[in-house]
């Protein structure tokens, strides 16, 4: 099955197995919830504005790709 990655702005690379682009940006999105984006902030963004939900969902939308082979 095809990965589809993306790099954030703090430099951590994230990726999922889907068939699609489509399918990847869907399960990337069900990945961050608002619990998740939280967490990936304190850990990787602290003193960093907060960031919402839809807001990193736009981002998931704008910049997942496929991978290399």
């Amino acid at each position: 099955m095809p990965k589809f990655s993306m790099t954030c702005s703090c430099g951590h690379e994230m990726s999922v197995d889907a068939a699609t682009r489509q399918e990847g940006v869907a399960k990337m999105k069900a990945m961050f919830t608002k619990e998740a984006v939280d967490q990936h902030l304190a850990d990787k963004h602290p003193g960093e504005p907060p960031m919402t939900v839809a807001q990193v969902h736009g981002q998931i939308e704008q910049k997942l790709a496929a991978a290399p082979a």
